[in-house]
C-alpha cells in the first residue's frame, strides 16, 4: 500500500496527488515565491536609495535633470 504524501511544510500538511513531483503544495509554493519577490522588491529600492544618495554625495549635488 502507498503511503500518503503530504505537504513538507509544518504547518500546512496537506496531503498532496498521486505522482505530484514537488514537496510542497501549490499554495505553499505561491507563498514562498511570492516571498522572494517581496523580498527583491525591497532589495532594489534599497540599492536605488543608497546608490541615488552616493551618487549625489560624489558629485556634489551639480547633477540637474532639469537643463
Amino acid at each position: 500500500m502507498m503511503e500518503i504524501k503530504k505537504c513538507k511544510n509544518k504547518k500546512c500538511q496537506r496531503p498532496l496527488p498521486e505522482g505530484y513531483k514537488h514537496k510542497h503544495c501549490e499554495n505553499c509554493r505561491n507563498k514562498c515565491v511570492k516571498r522572494i519577490k517581496d523580498a527583491g522588491k525591497a532589495v532594489a529600492g534599497v540599492v536605488v536609495f543608497v546608490g541615488g544618495t552616493a551618487l549625489t554625495i560624489v558629485t556634489k549635488g551639480k547633477i540637474n535633470p532639469k537643463k
